[in-house]
């Protein structure tokens, strides 16, 4: 009997991405490797976040559009339909809109 070793797991590839916030209109970059938590406080936008691996769901927000990658374990399907942890969700497009 022949033992195989199990395949590795393809590393994830991300990509840099624009976040547009709705209310104020102000789009920033996302960089492979930034969290979208991270460029919103360094952009000075207040944001609550407490365990940023989308376990405790501070940071859900409201996405009106683009493609959202979630990452999160605290959100249903249906509330991803609607919402995303901002802590640890990528875009799977080059935009994503918040309702900031």
């Amino acid at each position: 009997m022949q033992i195989t070793a199990p395949a590795p797991s393809s590393p994830v590839i991300e990509h840099a991405f624009e976040l547009v916030l709705a209310r104020s209109q102000l789009r920033l970059a996302v960089e492979p490797g930034e969290s979208m938590a991270d460029v919103l406080q360094l952009a000075g936008i207040a944001l609550d976040t407490l365990c940023e691996q989308g376990v405790c769901g501070t940071c859900v927000t409201r996405w009106l559009a683009g493609a959202p990658e979630h990452r999160d374990s605290c959100l249903s399907a249906e509330e991803q339909r609607t919402h995303v942890a901002v802590c640890c969700a990528r875009s799977l497009g080059p935009t994503l809109t918040l309702d900031l």
